[in-house]
């Protein structure tokens, strides 16, 4: 038992501490309880995903670049090719003649003329070659015929005795060059099929290459007319379309 003088003093301290404050009622402190706890649950679960979250990268950051689960790869943007010097001695691949050129039309008759000449010109002869004379022998009058992008029959304007039309034709003899020659016209025949483009001028006017399947028209001073492959080497033959009115019908 507590002496009287002491419990005196024991109630006065204890009535003096419920003037400094009042015990909180037993429904706050669950309710302070309660939002503690659900605070440290919410930390929780924020922790948690954080850390799903970086074990998640670290996994794919390890993972080798051939694994065939790696991440997709969004489609690129678009790209250009890097530019390459071209070696190639094609004219074509730099000029090619004009969609509305009246001379390739198929509608006017043309003599073809070196460019370097500035008489003569090409003829196909009684003996079918197609050669360079400074006379009048021969057919020296042609229609170019279009049949595809840059690609022509070349005919003979006049028809000469008979009644067929005749066209030029690539020729192979032997060991021989490749040469042009007379044959009936037959605009599914490859070797009638010519490639035609402008390719550079000369005295202002636009001279033009003549090819079959890479093979060039060019004139040899031994061989006269033939046909070879450039190879590396330049182009040395190029030639002029003079127009000599309306093409026949």
């Amino acid at each position: 038992m507590v002496p009287e003088p002491h419990l005196d003093e024991a109630l006065r301290a204890l009535a003096g501490h419920g003037r400094q404050g009042r015990v909180p009622a037993a429904a706050d402190v669950r309710r302070r309880g309660d939002t503690r706890r659900r605070r440290r649950q919410a930390a929780s679960v924020t922790l948690a995903a954080v850390l799903v979250g970086l074990l998640g990268a670290g996994a794919v950051l390890a993972r080798p670049s051939g694994d065939p689960d790696s991440l997709p790869v969004g489609p690129a943007g678009p790209t250009t090719a890097p530019a390459t010097a071209s070696t190639s001695p094609d004219p074509a691949a730099t000029s090619g003649p004009p969609s509305n050129d009246p001379l390739l039309s198929g509608r006017r008759q043309v003599t073809v003329v070196r460019a370097a000449e500035q008489s003569g010109g090409l003829s196909l002869l009684a003996d079918g070659r197609l050669a360079e004379v400074d006379g009048a022998e021969g057919r020296q009058l042609f229609v170019f015929t279009p049949l595809g992008s840059d690609t022509y029959q070349v005919r003979a304007a006049e028809r000469g005795g008979g009644a067929t039309d005749v066209c030029w034709e690539v020729r192979s003899s032997g060991s021989q060059p490749l040469r042009v020659v007379a044959a009936a016209c037959a605009p599914q025949e490859p070797r009638q099929q010519f490639t035609v483009v402008r390719s550079g001028q000369r005295a202002g006017e636009p001279t033009y290459a003549i090819s079959s399947h890479s093979a060039y028209l060019q004139n040899s001073a031994t061989r006269g007319l033939i046909l070879e492959e450039l190879g590396d080497a330049a182009l040395t033959t190029r030639f002029r379309l003079v127009d000599n009115g309306a093409a026949p019908g």
